[in-house]
């Protein structure tokens, strides 16, 4: 019968969170928040920007970095957990992956009432210049 090693544990793990990190980087633009946990997209992949809650863009960098409006910080992966970290913040804000796709990405709150934050990818040129004006 096939055993892993504790070395080979190590390395699936490593494999899973570098994958998580290369869907997660790029610019996502915010869509809109919803009550409770949302998993799947299909009913909001037509949906457009037209929150109550403004606009912005999130944008997570492979140097485990982040921006939003403005704001920066650092971020991890840990079991679809995702903790970010504001520069000017004591503590990282935890928030659950509850979908992630090339497309889509779906931030599930644990802090505070429940709610599922939704983004989708920016592509193409817009992506471009965001990654510029970082550098």
């Amino acid at each position: 019968m096939f055993k892993l090693k504790p070395i080979h544990c190590y390395f699936l793990l490593l494999f899973t969170t570098s994958c998580s990190s290369n869907k997660l980087s790029g610019s996502w633009e915010f869509i809109d928040i919803y009550d409770g946990e949302i998993h799947q997209t299909d009913t909001l992949k037509t949906k457009i920007n037209n929150s109550r809650y403004g606009t912005g863009i999130l944008t997570f960098y492979k140097d485990k970095t982040f921006s939003s409006m403005g704001n920066s910080g650092t971020y991890q992966i840990e079991n679809n957990l995702l903790k970010m970290k504001y520069n000017d913040d004591k503590e990282a804000t935890p928030m659950k992956i509850s979908g992630i796709s090339k497309d889509h990405l779906l931030l599930f709150s644990l802090a505070g009432s429940p709610k599922t934050w939704f983004y989708k990818k920016i592509k193409g040129k817009r992506n471009s210049l965001f990654r510029k004006a970082k550098n």
